[in-house]
């Protein structure tokens, strides 16, 4: 497939005059996929004309606000009418469709009010935050997913009937590279068509697991990348009649999965890091940035662990903590502080499953680092391998559920202070909605347990 090149500034001379019906002929392109990510993280989108495309670009766009109260069952958990609302394309965003050839695909954010319950809005608060501590942010990620044989069982509650593609895997098992590098390359090779960079792609820890890391890159940008990954990721599978799942804790039988995001802070100075000094010792910028992440990760956590099942990774037999601890190096910590280079001195949030909202998650490890900054806080020890960090008395207990991180979340001072309260009180609503829903669920281990038995 010939990749489609964009240039933004010939787009951004094309919308001016316009002519982006020209531009679009002229690089290629015959469709573009239009799209915008809901308050929980969803991407909602539509394939257009060029003729369509050319519109929006050059007189807006508009979609249903419904979709900021739209659930993964396809309902709306509100009362209420609704509309359409102006929405304004980020041309910024644009990059190769990697399943169409002549295809692109261009992000889009509401405009107006409806703007503050956006997940990438209230990101790019946060890089203003930063900004005017002087300091720009980069992210990494990476995510554990687990490969699925296409089977009735994956819409059913058994769990005994979900089978594992790579069933012989182990983790960073040579041997599952090689038997399935025609695989694992075509994935990469759809990633990078699509503008996503890979880091590093190599087998977890059990049956059909894979981890897929992604290169730093600006904040923003870094989150667009990780939920496309994870989309793109999908699609792939499916078009090969396998299936992909980012679920936290798929099943009892599946290990949990993670989704680290990886932050490094820079001067907008001079573009050098600030996480450490010349001699490898932690700066002070590093210090307020971990006490403000450890300190605000109860109350926040719902941003980063949005749905009830992200709350079962937080367990026995999983090595995600759940206590507020970090440590340089420790993986056990919530946050790992990497420190083995100036240039590559990085905090890694250990606490999100690979179900988190990047860009929500982003948000928060951020928000809380600034936040920490702008106090000048002092962290908490550090915990020490082969000390423990995932139940260590040094760090404050996290919520054990969706429910006690949505209220908590609703209760802070620093997340209506840092997000606002029209977006607290909206996704608090949403949170609320979603654990509501899901205790109505009972599940195929629970009728083994309980049937015959009370």
């Amino acid at each position: 497939m010939t990749a489609v090149v964009l240039d933004q500034e010939e787009l951004a001379r094309a919308i001016s005059e316009g002519r982006v019906g020209a531009w679009l002929e002229g690089a290629g392109i015959n469709s573009v996929h239009l799209a915008l990510f809901d308050s929980s993280g969803t991407l909602r989108e539509k394939r257009l004309s060029p003729a369509s495309a050319a519109r929006a670009f050059e007189n807006g766009w508009s979609f249903i606000d419904a979709i900021q109260w739209w659930g993964p069952e396809d309902a709306v958990w509100r009362n209420g009418g609704s509309e359409h609302q102006p929405a304004a394309v980020d041309t910024g965003s644009g990059r190769p469709y990697p399943f169409e050839a002549g295809s692109v695909m261009f992000l889009a954010e509401f405009a107006g009010p409806m703007a503050e319950l956006s997940p990438r809005h209230q990101l790019e608060k946060m890089v203003h935050r930063l900004a005017a501590a002087e300091l720009t942010a980069d992210v990494g990620w990476e995510f554990e997913c687990i490969i699925l044989e296409s089977t009735p069982g994956e819409t059913l509650d058994e769990a005994s009937t979900l089978r594992p593609a790579m069933s012989g895997n182990q983790c960073w098992s040579s041997l599952t590279m090689a038997n399935e590098a025609p695989m694992i390359g075509g994935l990469v090779t759809t990633l990078e068509q699509g503008a996503i960079p890979v880091d590093h792609v190599c087998s977890e820890l059990g049956p059909g697991c894979l981890e897929l890391a992604l290169e730093h890159r600006p904040a923003g940008r870094s989150a667009d990348n990780a939920a496309l990954a994870r989309i793109f990721t999908k699609a792939y599978f499916s078009q090969h009649a396998l299936v992909a799942t980012f679920m936290a804790q798929l099943s009892d039988q599946f290990p949990g999965l993670g989704g680290h995001p990886s932050l490094s802070l820079h001067s907008t100075l001079d573009a050098g890091p600030t996480l450490v000094h010349r001699d490898g010792t932690l700066s002070k910028v590093a210090l307020a940035a971990i006490a403000g992440i450890t300190t605000l990760l109860p109350e926040l956590l719902v941003m980063a662990a949005p749905n009830p099942n992200s709350y079962r990774r937080f367990g026995p037999g999983n090595w995600a903590p759940s206590t507020a601890t970090w440590g340089v190096g420790n993986y056990s910590c919530a946050l790992r502080v990497v420190a083995d280079h100036p240039k590559s001195t990085r905090l890694e949030l250990r606490i999100p499953g690979a179900d988190t909202n990047p860009h929500l998650c982003s948000a928060m490890m951020m928000g809380a680092a600034a936040w920490g900054i702008e106090l000048g806080l002092d962290p908490p020890p550090p915990v020490q391998a082969p000390a423990d960090g995932r139940e260590h008395q040094a760090g404050p207990r996290l919520p054990r559920t969706l429910i006690e991180a949505a209220e908590l979340f609703s209760e802070s001072v620093a997340a209506r202070t840092l997000f606002g309260s029209t977006f607290v009180d909206h996704y608090v609503a949403s949170r609320m909605a979603e654990a509501n829903a899901c205790n109505r669920f009972v599940s195929a281990q629970e009728r083994r347990r309980y049937m015959r038995h009370v």
